[in-house]
């Protein structure tokens, strides 16, 4: 085994006795750590407080969502009129008999039940 330690290089030598000996191996010395430059600190954005005119296009966008809103919100209660109304048709009888077939109530009370299931 010595012969294929000398074939070695000084550096790989010197390694291979450390790691059979149990120490640790030597750390190169690295540099010491620079400081990181450090930016000279942000002055404050300067703040104004709102004028009239930004309150009142901030009033005027409010106003315009709540327009939206309540446009959808009658779009969303005319919708559930209809759909009401249409239900309410199906369970009422027409007034001209031969016009309409039976409501959606009179054909289920003419229904026959299948009780073999039961």
């Amino acid at each position: 085994m010595s012969n294929a330690l000398e074939n070695l290089t000084p550096e790989m030598q010197a390694r291979l006795a450390q790691i059979m000996a149990g120490q640790q191996p030597a750390q190169p010395q690295a540099a010491p750590p620079q400081p990181a430059p450090v930016a000279p600190p942000q002055p404050a954005p300067v703040v104004k407080p709102p004028s009239l005119m930004d309150h009142v296009i901030q009033l005027r966008q409010e106003v315009a969502a709540l327009r939206q809103e309540v446009r959808a919100n009658s779009d969303v209660v005319e919708a559930v009129g209809q759909a009401v109304g249409q239900l309410y048709q199906m369970f009422q009888p027409s007034p001209q008999p031969h016009a309409q077939g039976p409501t959606f109530s009179q054909g289920f009370q003419q229904e026959t039940v299948d009780e073999s299931d039961y």
